[in-house]
């Protein structure tokens, strides 16, 4: 059940981060802009470590706001797929995305060389086959 924190007149919906959350976000809504579909708020991706600062951000602009606001947890995956990033990596030139590529993949042999947790180097090694690095 996701928690509801009453704000005055308003209040904010704050999703409990799951083990696999890695960011989280505050959205909210404006009025509609063609009379029907609200216009959609989205703040940016923030590391889930910083779920109580962004539940208590939310707090305390809900007051101010006429529609409430959520506290969204994501995992990397629905990061990568946000607006930004898209857009962020779609301006990279070949050569950045080549040198993006390199320190991933650095990274990723790093974690199963050194990790201790089974469940991060079974990740690592998913994320390495769907790079077409290694095979499954």
């Amino acid at each position: 059940m996701m928690p509801i924190i009453q704000c005055g007149a308003n209040r904010v919906a704050a999703d409990e981060p799951e083990e696999d959350d890695t960011h989280v976000r505050v959205v909210w809504f404006g009025p509609p802009q063609d009379g029907r579909h609200r216009k959609v708020f989205e703040g940016p991706p923030e590391p889930a470590e910083n779920y109580d600062a962004a539940v208590a951000w939310a707090v305390e602009m809900a007051p101010q706001m006429v529609f409430p606001l959520y506290v969204v947890p994501m995992t990397a995956a629905q990061v990568l797929r946000t607006e930004q990033a898209q857009r962020a990596f779609g301006g990279m030139t070949d050569q950045e995305r080549g040198e993006l590529r390199r320190e991933v993949l650095s990274m990723l042999l790093r974690v199963l060389r050194d990790c201790n947790d089974p469940v991060v180097r079974a990740d690592a090694h998913e994320v390495l086959v769907q790079m077409r690095v290694v095979t499954a």
